[in-house]
């Protein structure tokens, strides 16, 4: 029997060490330093520092493919050591002289031996009160079991796994015999759970308990960075938590950051669409002096935390509903046509859209590729770009050139007069397609329009002039909650003016279209005609700070 011949070996360890009070005259830390400092050192003390440390010692995991045994507690590997290092005894136990020493305070001194005979491994328990369990069945004092391939030994906080290419695989119904244990007690090994996939991270069987961001300031994290172009990028938020999306698709998020120590503001549309609305994402170009888009692009990493206040913001094609839409934006301008885009292909909505985007060069194209999907993909999505300069590079262009004119979109949109217009893009390119529209004698109250003016740039340069230097008539205004009364001209905003004399005054947009720096105020003010502000609104006697200037003394409730 294999019993017994393992018992006539000369050096039968556990007779003298575990049996009686006799102790070898040599201990046995000479073959623990043998295991640990033979060809590879294997010492380690969690799984990143393993790996590590044969990265650096040149040891190549996928070739180290000889027989072995790992240790692991808490989940990660602490020892492997190569079953050829193992002498004919091997004790695993708490005792400063077991050859692989184990802390835990139910390890006994001498807890298990490993046994090595003609090739073969066996292990053998040499505790009595908590032993060693195979398949969750603890193994009887003093009875040899061999060792198979793919076996788990558990020990009090520790598991042996072994690898050993010339043996059987351990199978699940291979006869042990066992103690039979009623329960298996806390203190041996447990592996550790998996962690979730990502894939189910926002899996949430009861819709009940989905949390919907819809209004109100929130933290968003960093999830992804996506590089558009050489200078665009996609940032990807999601929830601290779980969390769903809410809002119009062409809608804007306002960004509450600290920069520098001062606190600033800056509304970007976002690019995602409600139709996948466990992520919301913000597309940001840099700009020449802008303070904001390029510390978003220089700054902002994976991980980081961001204040969010919003969605808001009118223009949106919930809001005008149409059969027919011709889409018109330019550079960063074409966020929020995307953000559209996307809802109309998603929902398989039944409506004819054209869309013709401005570029300077086929390097700038921002989202080139989903475009091109949009429109082979989506049999009412059509998309037409053209670029505006020319450009160095291997990149063969075959769309339009130049800027948008009459011929053009006579070409690309013959049934202009047909279709809603959205559009989107810099002050001075928004300016120009607007007056061609005009000149096209196009319907104008079927456009709508969201343009980069100089509000937003302003905002961008992160600094408020607190010395105002007034120019040409001057007026009173009245902070009636505030008491304070302070001078204006006809030129500066009533925004710019309260934050001049630490007024706070909420705000988004700084051009008009969110409304959240609406005042009820009392006198004659000149409204900018980029202002969406309502009849309704206006004749109840309430503007919108951003975009009003003072022609009389005014009053304030604020």
């Amino acid at each position: 029997m294999i019993k017994e011949d393992l018992e006539m070996d000369a050096n039968t360890f556990w007779r003298k060490a575990f049996f009686s009070d006799n102790r070898p005259k040599h201990p046995i830390r000479r073959t623990r330093h043998y295991l640990l400092t033979a060809q590879h050192p294997e010492k380690i003390g969690d799984a990143g520092e393993f790996w590590l440390k044969q990265l650096f010692q040149g040891i190549h995991t996928e070739r180290n493919s000889g027989d072995k045994m790992q240790v692991y507690k808490a989940g990660a590997v602490v020892y492997e050591i190569p079953l050829q290092n193992l002498k004919s005894e091997t004790i695993i136990g708490r005792h400063p002289d077991a050859d692989l020493q184990l802390e835990s305070s139910r390890m006994a001194m001498f807890h298990a031996v490993i046994l090595s005979k003609d090739g073969k491994f066996y292990i053998e328990s040499l505790d009595g009160n908590n032993g060693i369990l195979i398949k969750n069945k603890k193994l009887k004092l003093k009875m040899p079991v061999q060792i198979h391939d793919g076996m788990q030994i558990d020990f009090p906080g520790y598991r042996l796994e072994f690898a050993i290419a010339n043996t059987p695989e351990f199978a699940a119904d291979f006869e042990l015999e066992t103690d039979e244990m009623e329960n298996i007690p806390d203190f041996f090994y447990k592996a550790p759970p998996p962690l979730p996939c990502p894939l189910l991270s926002n899996l949430i069987e009861d819709r009940g308990l989905e949390k919907v961001w819809s209004e109100g300031t929130i933290s968003l994290k960093v999830r992804d960075i996506i590089e558009e172009t050489h200078d665009c990028k996609t940032f990807r938020l999601v929830g601290e938590e779980p969390l769903l999306f809410s809002y119009k698709p062409g809608q804007f998020v306002t960004f509450i950051l600290n920069i520098n120590g001062q606190e600033v503001r800056r509304s970007y549309s976002m690019s995602s669409s409600p139709s996948r609305p466990h992520l919301l994402e913000i597309t940001i170009k840099r700009m020449p002096g802008g303070l904001v888009s390029n510390w978003f692009c220089d700054h902002v990493k994976l991980g980081d935390v961001l204040t969010v206040k919003g969605p808001t913001g009118k223009f949106t094609c919930f809001n005008y509903p149409s059969n027919k839409m011709l889409f018109i934006g330019a550079g960063c301008g074409i966020t929020p046509i995307l953000s559209m885009s996307r809802w109309i292909a998603d929902t398989a909505s039944d409506v004819d859209v054209k869309l013709l985007a401005s570029f300077k060069s086929p390097q700038d194209i921002i989202f080139r590729k989903e475009f091109e999907m949009l429109s082979a993909r989506s049999s009412g999505f059509q998309v037409g770009i053209t670029v505006t300069s020319g450009w160095h590079g291997t990149d063969f262009w075959t769309g339009f050139n130049g800027r948008i004119s009459d011929c053009m979109l006579n070409m690309f949109v013959p049934d202009i007069h047909e279709r809603d217009i959205f559009l989107c893009g810099p002050k001075p390119f928004a300016d120009n397609v607007t007056k061609l529209l005009h000149d096209m004698d196009y319907d104008m109250s079927h456009f709508h329009t969201e343009s980069f003016g100089s509000a937003r740039s302003a905002q961008e340069s992160g600094d408020v002039d607190k010395s105002l230097q007034l120019k040409g008539p001057l007026h009173k205004v009245t902070f009636t909650k505030s008491g304070k009364t302070v001078d204006t001209d006809e030129h500066v905003t009533l925004l710019e003016l309260a934050e001049a004399h630490c007024i706070e005054i909420d705000y988004s947009c700084r051009s008009g279209t969110c409304g959240e720096c609406e005042v009820k105020c009392k006198g004659k003010v000149n409204i900018s005609p980029s202002c969406e502000i309502d009849a309704k609104t206006r004749n109840a006697g309430f503007i919108y700070a951003c975009c009003s200037t003072a022609l009389s003394d005014l009053e304030l409730d604020i």
